[in-house]
Order: structure tokens, then C-alpha cells, then sequence
């Protein structure tokens, strides 16, 4: 599986499973089977409420905690230190691991001062219970933000990314703060599959809509997280890391119009996106 650096020091599988939505034995079996088929990279967070079952899937995969990449996010409305401090402790219990190798504010929040949230982080980074901090669904303003006030590197910043929301420039202030951007809904909500830019080269190429979405953002140097159900998802989606996109299929991808955001969900109310 193709790494990327992070600024933080640590590498990051560019390809993960995403488990939002994904709960109960669907979750445990989904992510033990994602890791046998070598997948590493596993993205969670407190708000899907699947800690536990993910934590599951891990140990019964049988693979050593070291080869692994686990990400979490922290909750919108526990973002005060004491809130940060305590989670710390009850994420790597619900996770069953040591330590997670990414920890991301999930939502932006008016309610608590970013600074007194990335202080917290940058505790459980020295207790060793995290090795990475970064953000989630931050705009372009704020990015510039978290990064000043950081007192640690910000590795990513996970945000909507697909070919019908190509958020260029976000992706170039990221990419000039050395930061990160992480694809969750990579394909779309599966409406990106539907575009006729996407299925012609898919058609052409003889692959999936799916791979195609896919290999459009790691070839822009994302990190993608898409979510799969089942054994066969999960290996279209792992074949799409060997896919290679020829230039003009590229720009063709970023130069459709129809462009719009799929996700929608309370924490966009508090900031402009």
C-alpha cells in the first residue's frame, strides 16, 4: 500500500476503509476483513459509535497493532480540555490499542476556543496515546487558523472530496500549510458514479466508476477513505490504488462542472463552506 508523509513525521496509508455507518458484527467482520485483505489503514471516530467493534475487528484480524494506521475523531461538543483529556483514555479502551496513529477534531466549533482543544491533543500526544493531531471539515479560513495556533503539526485536515466537489482551493492552502487532505465520501454518496466523465474512462479503462474516483485522488496525492460493505467492494477498492489515470483523464475529471456537496449534517450550520 502506497504511503504518504505527514508533516507530523509519521506516513499514512493513502488508501483506508472508512466505518461511518458501519456498526454491530457488519463493522467487526467488514474491518477484520478489509485487514486480511491488506488494508492497514482504518478511519473511525467517536461520533459513529463503532469504537468498540472496530477495536473487535482489529484483534480478531490477527494483525500486529504496528502495521496498523487507526484514525478518531473527537466529538463537536467535547472539545474542552477536559473533555479531550478524558476521551484519551476511553478511546484507546473502547479501541482496545495504546495509542491511535491519528487524532482529528471533527467538527470546527464556535463553542470552544481552538486552542484550548489543540493544547489537550497536543497532552495526549506526549502521553503517547496519539502520534498524529489534524482536523475535520475545516474550511479555508480555518485551516489557516488551526495551523497558526497549533503548537504541533497539523497532518491533515478530512473534509467532502470528490470529482463533483473538487475543492481546489482548499486543497491548494493544505497543500502550501503542508497539510494533508483526507477524501471521506470519496465517491459521492456513489452520485459521482453516475457522471458520464467518470463512466466513459471507467468504460475505456475497463474498471469501475468507483476505481476511477478513487484513482483521480490519490493521483492528486489525497489520501482516500472510502467505506465498503462486503468482500467484493473491498477489493474493488483496494485494486483502485494500482490504477493510473493518463493526464488528459485527469483534467477531464477536474474540469466537470456539476459540482455540488453531498454530505449534509448540523456542523455545517456554525461556518460559511
Amino acid at each position: 500500500m502506497n504511503t504518504l508523509q505527514l508533516q507530523s513525521g509519521n506516513a499514512i496509508p493513502q488508501l483506508g476503509l472508512g466505518t461511518w455507518e458501519l456498526t454491530g458484527s457488519t463493522c467487526e467482520k467488514t474491518v477484520k476483513e478489509a485487514i486480511a485483505m491488506g488494508y492497514t489503514h482504518i478511519d473511525t471516530a467517536d461520533g459513529y459509535g463503532n469504537h468498540k467493534e472496530v477495536g473487535r475487528g482489529v484483534h480478531d484480524s490477527g494483525a500486529k497493532r504496528e502495521n496498523l494506521f487507526i484514525t478518531t475523531k473527537i466529538k463537536k461538543n467535547a472539545q474542552k480540555e477536559a473533555q479531550v483529556l478524558a476521551f484519551g483514555d476511553r478511546m484507546r479502551k473502547e479501541l482496545n490499542t495504546d495509542y491511535v496513529d491519528l487524532l482529528l477534531i471533527h467538527w470546527p466549533t464556535k463553542n470552544v476556543p481552538f486552542e484550548e482543544t489543540f493544547t489537550a491533543m497536543h497532552t495526549l500526544v506526549e502521553k503517547g496515546y496519539a502520534r498524529s493531531i489534524g482536523i475535520s471539515n475545516f474550511n479555508t479560513d480555518l485551516v489557516k487558523k488551526a495551523a497558526h495556533i497549533s503548537p504541533l503539526p497539523v497532518a491533515t485536515n478530512q473534509v467532502e472530496f470528490h470529482p463533483l466537489l473538487f475543492q481546489k482551493e482548499l486543497l491548494n492552502t493544505c497543500e502550501s500549510l503542508g497539510i494533508r487532505i483526507t477524501a471521506y465520501s470519496p465517491l459521492g454518496k456513489g452520485e459521482a458514479l453516475q457522471h458520464p466523465v467518470i463512466r466513459d474512462i471507467a468504460g475505456a479503462k475497463g474498471v469501475s466508476a468507483a476505481q476511477v474516483c478513487i484513482a483521480w485522488l490519490m493521483a492528486k496525492g489525497i489520501i482516500a477513505i472510502p467505506k465498503a460493505r462486503g468482500k467484493e467492494h473491498l477489493e474493488s477498492n483496494l485494486k483502485a490504488a494500482e490504477l493510473t489515470l493518463l493526464s488528459g483523464e485527469i483534467t477531464a475529471i477536474d474540469g466537470i462542472q456539476e459540482q455540488k456537496r453531498i454530505i449534509e449534517a448540523e456542523g455545517w450550520r456554525e461556518f460559511d463552506f
